[in-house]
């Protein structure tokens, strides 16, 4: 509480004291300068005026005007008003004096002083900027009522609305008129016409110009022609490759590229390098050439080193979509096949399956999709087809195991199966049916007498995508759940099964007669370098009735707990026995061509499990001729092995049925057909997780020594217990 003046100076003495030592300006360091308790408006204040008393302060006259009054205006003009008062005399609504670092109330009332500047703008009053947007816009209305009609749509679109209230400083528009619309003048008048009028904005978003698309695929392109250069083999090595290929490669598996195309622009240098390379690499295992037989290594594993170079380049290219990459990944999937490399043959054929589809090659189209305004010859639309007709068959060749199914529908294709081979090396077009036997491209009445031929220009291509394209709906039924889904038994004429083996017997009987097995058919085939492919046909139209019927009474196959009639079960057996001599009489009047198809070695193999049964039979014809027949069978698998190391592994189960078998006729217990299940026996798909990832170098017959399991890749799945028995310790922990 203040003391009163008067009352004694000793007590007034220590108040001043305490307050030159509590005040700003009272601090021994704060006046250091000689300048004590000086601002930046230059004025200073002794300590002892008498406010710390509690009474008035002394004023003087000559100093009554506060120090801000001296200074200036932006304008340059008197300053009448404090610039800004601090924090404590806004709270309190008291004029402030304006002193810095303290004014006098906060030096008097002891408290903080704090000038807190704000960078917001001053801004008129919001109540007249609305009244005056208001009074504007009830001026617009009255014009826009004396304005004709006829004139207004003029106006409006060129003349804006007035729009006065100012945006709040230091916040962003909100493109948000002050009143909503009404559903009719949002979406009727000129409003309207001008927003549909506006020009298209440029973004990332909108789908970029067709031209820049196609100028970065020719460059992508044009680098194409570069990557791969250093891992070429000579010029000599290349063409006597091509010619390797188109004699046994081509049409063993897939139709694709046209020789006369490719040899020419082989010689020439304009082709791809990943192309060559990856021909190269499928075609060393068949050659003679000195430079390739001197290496210590297994035919199988030849041109390793190209397919690895061709290899990266599709992998860096896997997400653009080109028919060349196509092409290679195809060649490159049935390479890694060769050489048991099951996981990568599977990752290359689903890339396969999905660039065609990106490419529209399951259309026939006369264009390039990527260029609309070009269109395509007959041979570039045949080499489209036959493209797709590649990936068709490499999937069902792939999905022949029990858990990998199909991927193409066959209902997907629409596109004509290939023309003659003549046709398609002489440039020659002609129409042929599709799958389904309708005759596309022909709408035109010129086109009739041709569609009529269309069955004539068939050729050996044309019906083993047929053949197929039942193996791939047999395997279906039988191995991937087809006949547990029919309700009908195998015996029953309305069933699955039985329809199915109608078609692969009607096959066998409706053949055209330029196609029909005899010899002279098979001359005149050798004689256009295509016996190897017309022997691949028949094996395979044999290997559908083969199949159907090896596992029909076997026990797995019964969807129910009926017993097969016994009439079924004698007729099933003779057709297995029927088809399995059929099989071997071919592959032994093949030993003079060269059959290199890896399905061909399958069907061999399915063969000779009947004949392994036959082998120990009671009927001594039967036995004899299948232990003939399974003698020509093991010999084509041991010349097959060398150029697809899984057949090693098909002779080594094939010698443990026959040993099987022969222990079985030892006990006195004579084996028969239906004893082994469908289970037991290698599927055609089943290499992939026999041979995921290659074989050991050392004996190539066994698999590759199992990866190590990486850290992390079951991190997504569920804990496990890392609890464990003292077998499994022992077992993984060995001391």
């Amino acid at each position: 509480m203040p003391v009163a003046a008067g009352t004694g100076s000793s007590p007034a003495r220590s108040s001043m004291e305490g307050s030159d030592e509590d005040s700003p300006g009272g601090h021994p360091q704060g006046n250091r300068f000689g300048d004590p308790l000086s601002d930046e408006f230059g004025l200073s204040f002794e300590p002892g005026d008498g406010t710390d008393l509690g009474g008035k302060p002394r004023e003087d006259k000559a100093d009554s005007a506060p120090a801000w009054s001296e200074l200036k205006t932006k304008a340059g003009k008197e300053r009448k008003r404090l610039p800004l008062a601090c924090t404590a005399c806004r709270r309190k609504k008291v004029r402030c004096s304006g002193e810095k670092p303290a004014c006098k109330h906060c030096t008097r009332g002891r408290v903080p002083c704090v000038y807190k500047h704000s960078t917001r703008k001053a801004a008129p009053r919001t109540d007249y900027m609305a009244m005056l947007d208001k009074r504007l816009k009830r001026m617009e209305e009255r014009i826009i009522k004396a304005v004709p009609r006829n004139e207004q749509e003029g106006i409006a679109s060129s003349v804006p609305r007035a729009n006065v209230r100012p945006a709040i400083p230091g916040t962003a528009s909100s493109g948000k008129g002050p009143k909503k619309r009404g559903a009719d003048e949002a979406f009727a008048g000129p409003d309207l016409d001008s927003w549909a009028k506006t020009p298209k904005k440029q973004s990332l978003g909108n789908p970029a110009d067709p031209n820049l698309l196609l100028s970065v695929h020719e460059s992508e392109e044009t680098r194409l022609l570069q990557e791969g250069l250093g891992a070429l083999p000579s010029r000599d090595i290349q063409e006597h490759l091509a010619d390797v290929f188109f004699d046994h490669v081509y049409g063993q598996a897939y139709h694709i590229l046209h020789k006369p195309s490719f040899m020419r622009k082989l010689r020439a240098g304009a082709l791809p390098p990943v192309l060559v390379l990856s021909v190269c690499a499928i075609a060393a295992r068949f050659s003679n050439h000195p430079e390739l037989t001197t290496k210590k290594r297994p035919e199988y594993l030849r041109g390793e080193e190209w397919a690895s170079t061709a290899r990266d380049i599709v992998n860096k290219r896997y997400d653009w979509s080109n028919i060349t990459i196509l092409i290679c990944l195809l060649i490159l999937g049935l390479h890694e096949f060769a050489t048991c490399q099951g996981s990568r043959s599977w990752a290359l054929g689903g890339q396969a399956i999905r660039m065609a589809f990106a490419l529209q090659l399951h259309k026939d189209l006369d264009h390039d999709p990527a260029r609309p305004n070009v269109p395509l010859s007959f041979v570039d639309r045949e080499i489209r087809r036959r493209t797709m007709w590649a990936c068709f068959l490499m999937d069902r060749f792939h999905s022949s195991g029990r858990d990998r199914p199909s991927f193409i529908k066959e209902e997907m294709l629409r596109i004509p199966l290939p023309v003659k081979e003549k046709n398609f090396q002489l440039d020659m077009p002609a129409l042929t049916e599709n799958l389904q036997g309708e005759v596309p491209g022909a709408a035109g009445a010129e086109d009739g007498a041709e569609a009529s031929n269309a069955k004539e220009n068939m050729g050996v291509a044309a019906y083993l995508i047929k053949a197929i394209s039942i193996w791939g709906r047999i395997v279906s039924h039988m191995n991937q759940g087809g006949k547990d889904l029919d309700v009908k038994s195998l015996w029953d004429p309305d069933s699955e099964y039985t329809r199915l083996a109608n078609e692969a017997e009607e096959m066998a009987t409706s053949l055209p007669e330029s196609l029909v097995y005899n010899s002279a058919n098979l001359h005149v085939h050798d004689t256009e370098s295509l016996a190897n492919q017309f022997i691949l046909l028949h094996i395979a139209i044999q290997q559908n009735i083969l199949f159907l019927n090896r596992f029909a009474t076997s026990p797995s196959s019964a969807n129910t707990a009926e017993v097969p009639p016994t009439p079924f079960v004698i007729n099933a057996g003779k057709k297995a026995y029927d088809a399995a001599d059929r099989i071997s009489e071919i592959l032994k009047e093949s030993e003079s061509y060269f059959v290199t198809a890896p399905f061909v070695g399958y069907c061999a193999f399915l063969s000779s499990t009947v004949h392994v049964i036959g082998s120990y039979t009671s009927n001594p014809t039967i036995q004899a001729n299948s232990r003939h027949n399974l003698g020509i069978n093991i010999n084509f698998l041991s010349r097959m092995k060398r150029y697809w190391g899984m057949f090693s592994y098909m002779i080594d189960n094939l010698r443990d049925q026959f040993r099987n078998c022969a222990e079985t006729s030892v006990r006195g217990n004579l084996p028969n057909g239906s004893s082994p299940s469908i289970a037991s026996i290698f599927q055609y798909g089943d290499w992939f997780d026999r041979y995921p990832h290659g074989v050991s170098q050392s004996d190539f017959a066994d698999p590759a020594i199992h990866k190590k399991k990486e850290e992390g890749e079951d991190a997504a799945l569920e804990q496990k217990s890392e609890l464990r028995t003292v077998e499994e310790y022992i077992t993984e922990f060995p001391p």
